[in-house]
């Protein structure tokens, strides 16, 4: 073989027809002329000839050329200076510097070497799609290549000779793809799958396949519900520029007309932000789903973005709005039952935060009602941690402020500052002991005190309004003794744990209102905090001790937890705490932890409180994963059995597992499911006398589905099947089946 590196106007013409055929690069050395420049490309051919009476350049034999990252190798290149016409033939082949590959049995370039027509051409790109045309010509002015009968797929099957139609494919009269736009436009184009044409179109686009992100639609969103009936969603995307773009989706349902939905997402630079909702004109309905015989608009807003205003300040914000109670449900956009709404202003300074917030909620539950729902208007905290440090410890300074407010009831103002010091200590013998000293003041102003939103968190104040002082103060020391012991697997670690918490016997008066701290229960997490209520009005008075044990496993496959204690309170009282939250008594229920887990792909964990006295099971949680490659499986298990009588606090017991299995590298199928496995006693408010009600749920299926998939390099196929069972007003129990298809490199 001959190879050689050529210079001066013979490698500008090599160099020119080169980039040329690139078909999508810019010809730029073929308009250079000067030969005294030097250009230089790899060349090797069987041999090289070269004519000076008609101009001809001539390589011959396995020709290999190579410049800028293209490489071009074909049987012969023929290129004739006076007529600037050039031509490759024999299984030509180029590839890009970007990875694509162009084959066709000849090549023929002409207008000095801009222009190019191909017959037979087929382009195989980076990502595995293809296209092939009988004919196909480049416009080196206009930045176009024009593709005649050309078919365009991205499916493997049509890069072997079995002469198999692709999964899909796009066959048209002429396709243009435009190099500045980065799109491909086909005029006369048939879509087939399996062979088989399904859809016709005189005029589609789509971008190639260097785009990341591009207008256009995005998969169809199709299923049937019990409450909706034939839906099928139609999804645009577009893109403004690189910090903004919108979804605008209209929803054809055949039960309740159409649905607008869209979504707005933009970068500011200094913080993003999205908006999404959904509007709709549909037929009304009363509080019991019956239709009214009127009409009524009903949807949705949602937003959420993020600020950085400077180095040390930043707000977040999410907003959530629904039109009615049960217009999410319904139109299967979101299962919530409680919307929030929050502004958040926070600075970072060194050792110190601030933080403001306005906090609104929507209720979505039957018994919620809007004039007794609190809005957080504002609420405020503070910390300060000094940079000196009193015998060892540290000292920290934080700052409370609510103003709760409710537009027909009860509202509620605070104030609360506390300070705390820490320290902690390890003996010579491996004792951890930790001491903590904290005091806290604060003052409440409540007023229309005789509208509760829920009896069972209510002070006993007299007439409208009233004000409370409290002070509070509070000493612990926790004392942990480690024993560790190594293995050739691993190292167990046995840890008892000895609490003391020493308070004064009556630390909350009688009128507090608890606004803050109505979901605490007794666990596994909270049992050695010092301050297990989450919030600030539920304070556990007088003293306590604290005990238990843990014990860890650390291997290199395996590995395990298990915690189990208990409280016993010395002086105060439980009254502070509501039934059932595992403190009735002097002694606390038994509540414990064992965790399990085996490499990366089995997790098991067992949660659960035990009356001290009948050791019956108040709470059992417990829950199981596989994650596996081919196989895997969760199943979480819950019983409550408090007997509480708050609401939304029931007891129940249910079963929620779910499942995949890969059957191959292309098919999958997954489900799951939510079984009520006892009826639970339902506590609902009646607002109109105040008590508490009750009602019988019964056990039985809540929801099941199961779903096919298949997913491959060019096309993704979903169906799923899914059954409900509970009904609140006009969401109707029922079965869905969703259909989903997706069409890589089309949406």
């Amino acid at each position: 073989m001959h190879k050689t590196s050529v210079s001066s106007r013979r490698s500008l013409i090599l160099a020119g027809l080169l980039a040329s055929t690139g078909l999508w690069a810019t010809p730029a050395l073929a308009q250079r002329t000067t030969a005294t420049e030097t250009e230089s490309v790899e060349l090797s051919a069987d041999n090289l000839i070269y004519n000076a009476e008609t101009g001809e350049v001539r390589a011959i034999g396995r020709v290999y050329l190579e410049r800028d990252g293209f490489i071009l190798e074909a049987g012969e290149v023929v290129y004739n200076e006076r007529t600037g016409r050039a031509e490759a033939y024999g299984a030509v082949e180029l590839t890009t510097p970007t990875g694509e590959r162009i084959f066709a049995p000849k090549v023929v370039l002409e207008d000095a070497l801009k222009n190019a027509f191909v017959e037979d051409v087929r382009l195989l790109m980076k990502d595995g799609a293809q296209v092939a045309a009988a004919e196909a010509s480049r416009d080196s002015d206009a930045g176009t290549m024009t593709l005649n009968k050309a078919v365009y797929s991205p499916c493997k099957v049509c890069a072997d000779d079995s002469g198999k139609a692709p999964l899909w494919q796009i066959k048209a009269v002429k396709v243009t793809h435009d190099r500045e736009k980065r799109r491909l436009y086909y005029d006369d184009a048939t879509l087939e799958v399996f062979g088989v044409p399904v859809l016709w179109t005189p005029y589609f686009s789509h971008p190639d396949p260097t785009v990341d992100r591009a207008s256009g639609l995005l998969p169809l969103d199709i299923q049937t519900s019990k409450n909706l009936g034939f839906v099928v969603g139609i999804p645009y995307y577009h893109v403004f520029n690189d910090s903004i773009d919108a979804t605008i989706r209209p929803i054809f349902t055949t039960k309740e007309g159409l649905v607008l939905a869209g979504e707005y997402r933009q970068h500011l630079g200094f913080g993003q932000y999205q908006a999404d909702g959904s509007i709709t004109y549909t037929d009304g309905r009363d509080d019991n789903g019956v239709l009214t015989g009127s009409k009524e608009f009903r949807g949705h807003l949602s937003s959420d973005g993020q600020f950085n205003h400077s180095k040390r300040w930043r707000s977040t914000y999410q907003l959530n709005w629904a039109s009615d109670d049960t217009y999410l449900r319904r139109y299967d956009l979101s299962d919530a039952d409680t919307l929030v709404s929050e502004y958040k202003l926070e600075g970072f300074y060194d050792r110190s935060y601030l933080s403001v917030r306005t906090v609104g909620f929507q209720g979505l539950r039957v018994e919620d009602e809007a004039g007794l729902t609190g809005h957080a208007l504002p609420l405020l905290d503070a910390e300060y941690i000094p940079s000196f440090s009193p015998l060892g410890g540290t000292i920290s300074l934080k700052g409370n402020a609510l103003a709760l407010h409710r537009s027909e009831g009860l509202d509620t103002q605070r104030v609360s500052l506390s300070a705390s010091w820490q320290r902690r200590w390890i003996t010579p013998k491996g004792f951890v002991v930790d001491l903590e000293g904290y005091a806290r003041s604060e003052a409440y102003k409540l007023s229309d005190i005789d509208r509760p939103d829920d009896p069972s968190f209510a002070g006993t104040f007299g007439g409208n309004s009233g004000s409370e002082w409290r002070n509070l103060v509070r000493a612990t020391a926790t004392v942990t003794w480690p024993l560790v012991k190594f293995t050739d697997s691993g190292s167990h670690t046995i840890e008892p744990i000895v609490e003391v918490t020493v308070s004064p016997r009556r630390g909350t008066p009688d009128n507090i209102v608890n606004e803050d701290s109505r979901a605490f229960e007794l666990n596994d997490l909270n049992l050695f905090s010092a301050d297990r209520a989450s919030g600030y009005d539920l304070w556990e008075e007088g003293s306590r001790v604290t005990y238990g044990m843990q014990w860890r496993y650390d291997g290199n496959d395996w590995g395990a937890d298990v915690m189990l204690g208990q409280s016993w309170r010395i002086s105060g009282t439980a009254q502070v705490f509501a039934d059932g939250a595992g403190l009735e008594g002097d002694l606390s229920n038994i509540v414990g932890r064992t965790r399990v887990r085996y490499k990366d792909w089995l997790n098991f964990e067992h949660r659960y409180r035990v009356d001290e006295q009948s050791f019956a099971v108040r709470r059992n949680e417990i829950s199981l994963s596989l994650n596996g490659t081919k196989v895997g499986m969760y199943a979480g298990y819950l019983k409550l059995d408090r007997d509480m009588t708050i609401i939304t606090r029931e007891d129940r017991e249910e079963l929620r597992t779910g499942a995949y299995y890969n059957i191959n590298e292309n098919w999958r199928i997954d489900g799951g499911l939510i079984h009520r496995l006892t009826g639970a006693r339902v506590a609902t408010l009646d607002t109109g006398t105040g008590t508490t009600q009750y009602m019988q749920e019964d056990s039985g299926g809540v929801k099941y589905d199961i779903g096919l998939s298949y997913t491959n390099e060019c096309i993704e196929l979903g169906l799923r099947w899914r059954e409900t069972f509970t009904q609140d007003r006009d969401v109707e129990p029922g079965t869905s089946i969703m259909f989903r298809l997706k069409l890589k490199n089309l949406g």
